[in-house]
């Protein structure tokens, strides 16, 4: 794992070399067979980013004196096994590269013992926080690295509908579910999609890959609902969708 390290730092002077960050995998973060829930493994990945953009000086406090925020806008994961109980799990995180909107993320996860558990690549946006649209990363000076090593040789996509969703459940939208930024954290639309997978199912199906995309937010209060298709190319694809027709928040696919 050190000599990844060592490469990735190596291959471009101008890359940023990766933050490395260990986890015990929780009991209370696990799924009754054992394994860690999936919003779980992202909020350790949340967590493992958020971190290394405060060491970077592109984190939390820097963004908000400029009355900005970071939002996670695709995400996918490759899995070669999910990590269980008790499993130390060591997160490897640097960015790759960016656009005039867009700043790329890449992750790895694995451990001393078992070896890698999973690759995963995601792009994020900054948005205004007095109006939310996206702010031109050319024009905040946050001096992010021009390109880098890539987790993934299949990048994350913006996802789009599919046909055939069926209306699984609706709730709104609690206090809990909000974030250090005041709107919902990413990590629940994913606790919820797998809710709903799972009512749907019966169970929840192996995960060899996760695909996300963020398309709006939801706030405190609003009605959503969670329609679940199952399809023969895209796995089984989850929508949530404000409620009465509104529009789509987020969008999941999972084979």
């Amino acid at each position: 794992m050190t000599n990844q390290k060592e490469t990735l730092c190596q291959e471009d002077a101008r890359v940023v070399c990766p933050r490395e960050d260990r986890f015990a995998i929780r009991m209370h973060d696990c799924r009754p067979d054992g394994l860690i829930k999936p919003n779980a493994l992202m909020q350790y990945l949340q967590e493992a980013a958020a971190c290394h953009a405060e060491q970077l000086g592109v984190g939390f406090r820097e963004l908000e004196e400029r009355n900005c925020l970071w939002v996670l806008v695709n995400l996918r994961i490759e899995v070669r096994r999910m990590p269980r109980w008790q499993d130390c799990l060591v997160v490897r995180t640097w960015p790759s590269g960016c656009t005039r909107v867009i700043a790329s993320r890449e992750f790895t996860g694995g451990s001393p013992d078992v070896g890698e558990y999973f690759r995963a690549a995601s792009d994020w946006m900054v948005l205004d926080r007095r109006n939310g649209r996206p702010k031109n990363l050319d024009r905040l000076d946050l001096n992010l690295p021009p390109d880098g090593p890539k987790a993934l040789a299949l990048r994350p996509t913006r996802l789009t509908p599919v046909e055939g969703y069926a209306a699984v459940n609706a709730l709104r939208v609690p206090f809990s579910a909000l974030d250090f930024n005041g709107h919902v954290n990413n990590t629940e639309y994913v606790r919820w999609a797998f809710d709903a997978v799972h009512r749907k199912l019966g169970n929840l199906p192996e995960i060899h890959s996760i695909q996300l995309t963020y398309l709006a937010e939801v706030f405190l209060g609003d009605e959503i609902e969670l329609l679940v298709s199952e399809t023969s190319d895209r796995g089984i694809c989850v929508c949530v969708r404000k409620a009465g027709g509104g529009a789509n928040a987020f969008l999941m696919e999972v084979s």
